[in-house]
C-alpha cells in the first residue's frame, strides 16, 4: 500500500511538473511570436516604407484583440472545459503568423496589420488558460508561485524573439520568421493540451459568477486601482522591449543583431525576477504586495535617470538588465493581487480584466513613444516617457490599498 501511494505522489508530482513546463513552453513561443517586429523594427520600416508609430503598432496588435475581446473571451472561459480549447487556439495563432508571412512578402501593411490582429485572439486564449492551469494545479498556498513560474515564460519568449529574430531574418527573411514560432507555439500547445490532461486538478469554485457577483467585480474601487497599475506596469515593459534596440541603435554605434541581443537580457531576467517578486511578497513581506509594487516603479525611475547620463556599452547592458529585474518584480504579482480583491467565484474574470489592463498598456505605450519620436525627432524622449510612467506608476501605488491574502472583496 505504501509502494503504491508512493508511486501515485511521484506520479502526481511528475505531471504537475510536465503541465507547468510545457505551458512555460507554450508561453516562451507566444511571448516570441508577439515581439518579433521589434528586434527587426528598423528593417521592417525601411522595406515596408513605413513610420516609427506604425512599426510599433505592429508589435502591439495582437494585444488590441486581447483588449477588445478579452473579457468575453475569460467569461466564455469560466464556463468551459479550458484544456479543449487550447489546440484551436494555438492554431488560430499559427494561422495569423502565415498570414503575416505573406503579408510581408508581398509588403502589404494592411494585410499584416490584420493577420496580427487575427492571431491575438489565439494569444490571449492561450495566455489566460495557462494561467489558469497553473493556479488549479497546485494547493492554494502555492498557487501564486505556480502563476509567477508559468508566465516567466513569456519574458524568456521575449529574450528569445529579440536575440534570435534578426538571425534568422538573415536566412529566412523578416517575414519568414513568423510562421516558425507559430508553429513552435502549436507543436508546444499539442504537448500542453495532452500533459493537462493527466494532472490532478485542484478544486475550484464549481458555479459561474452570477450577474450580481460579476457586475461587483467592476464596481469594485480596488480593482479599478490594480487596473491603472497594470496599465502602468506593462506601459514601461513594452516601451523598454519595442523602442530600446532602435534607441540603442540610434544612441550607440552598434548592429541592429547586437542591440537585439543586449536588449534580450531585459526580459530574460523577468524568468528569475517575476518568481522572485511572489516569493519575496509572499515569504519575506507576510503576503504584502504594494511594496513590491512601489520597489518596481520607483525602481524603473532610476534606472531611466541612469540611462540618461550612460555613454558606454557595458554600462548600458548592466542598466538594461537592472531595469528588466525591477520591472518585471510586480508582473506576476498583479494577477494574483487582482483574484484577492474579489470573490473565489469571480476570480477569473478579475484575471481577464488585469490581462486586458496590462495588453491596453502594451498597445498604447510603444504606439504613443513613436509618436514622440516622430514629433520630437529625436529618440532619447522615450527615456523621457519611461520616467513619466515610473512617476505615475508610484503614485498610483500609493494611493492604492493592500489586497493580501485575508482581504475581504469591497
Amino acid at each position: 500500500m505504501e509502494v503504491f501511494e508512493s508511486t501515485e505522489k511521484t506520479s502526481i508530482i511528475f505531471w504537475r511538473v510536465v503541465t507547468i513546463a510545457t505551458g512555460w513552453l507554450v508561453l516562451l513561443f507566444v511571448g516570441s511570436y508577439l515581439i518579433t517586429p521589434a528586434s527587426i523594427l528598423t528593417v521592417v520600416m525601411n522595406d515596408l516604407d513605413i513610420t516609427e508609430a506604425t512599426a510599433a503598432a505592429l508589435v502591439s496588435m495582437p494585444q488590441v484583440t486581447a483588449t477588445v475581446v478579452g473579457i468575453p473571451v475569460g467569461l466564455y472561459l469560466d464556463r468551459v472545459q479550458t484544456r479543449g480549447v487550447v489546440p484551436a487556439a494555438a492554431v488560430v495563432l499559427l494561422i495569423g503568423s502565415v498570414g503575416d508571412w505573406f503579408a510581408g512578402g508581398a509588403g502589404n501593411i494592411l494585410l499584416l496589420i490584420a493577420s496580427r490582429l487575427f492571431a491575438g485572439a489565439g494569444m490571449f486564449v492561450l495566455w489566460v488558460v495557462c494561467i489558469n492551469v497553473a493556479s488549479s494545479t497546485v494547493p492554494p498556498t502555492r498557487r501564486a508561485t505556480a502563476t509567477s513560474v508559468i508566465i516567466s515564460g513569456y519574458p524568456a519568449g521575449y529574450a528569445l524573439g529579440q536575440f534570435s529574430a534578426p538571425r534568422v531574418a538573415e536566412i529566412v527573411g523578416w517575414p519568414g520568421v513568423f510562421p516558425l514560432f507559430g508553429a513552435a507555439v502549436l507543436v508546444s500547445s499539442v504537448v500542453f493540451y495532452f500533459a493537462v490532461g493527466n494532472v490532478t486538478r485542484f478544486e475550484t469554485p464549481a458555479e459561474s459568477p452570477t450577474f450580481a457577483e460579476f457586475r461587483q467585480v467592476f464596481v469594485n474601487r480596488n480593482i479599478w486601482s490594480i487596473v491603472i497599475v497594470t496599465v502602468l506596469a506593462y506601459s514601461l515593459y513594452m516601451v523598454f522591449n519595442s523602442w530600446m534596440p532602435t534607441y540603442i541603435i540610434q544612441q550607440y554605434d552598434i548592429s541592429l543583431a547586437e542591440s537585439g541581443t543586449f536588449v534580450a537580457l531585459f526580459p530574460a531576467v523577468g524568468i528569475i525576477a517575476r518568481p522572485v517578486g511572489g516569493w519575496v511578497s509572499d515569504v519575506v513581506l507576510n503576503q504584502r504586495r504594494r511594496p513590491i509594487f512601489a520597489a518596481s516603479f520607483v525602481g524603473a525611475i532610476v534606472v531611466t535617470v541612469a540611462l540618461f547620463y550612460t555613454v558606454r556599452v557595458t554600462i548600458l547592458v548592466m542598466m538594461l538588465i537592472l531595469a528588466g529585474v525591477v520591472i518585471q518584480l510586480q508582473i506576476g504579482l498583479l494577477y494574483q493581487s487582482a483574484q484577492e480583491f474579489v470573490d473565489p467565484k469571480a476570480a477569473g474574470t478579475a484575471v481577464s480584466i488585469a490581462s486586458v489592463a496590462g495588453w491596453l498598456g502594451s498597445f498604447v505605450a510603444p504606439v504613443i513613444a513613436g509618436e514622440l519620436v516622430a514629433i520630437t525627432g529625436s529618440y532619447v524622449i522615450i527615456l523621457w516617457f519611461a520616467g513619466s510612467l515610473g512617476v505615475a506608476g508610484g503614485f498610483s501605488v500609493w494611493r492604492m490599498s493592500e489586497s493580501g491574502i485575508d482581504m475581504a472583496p469591497s
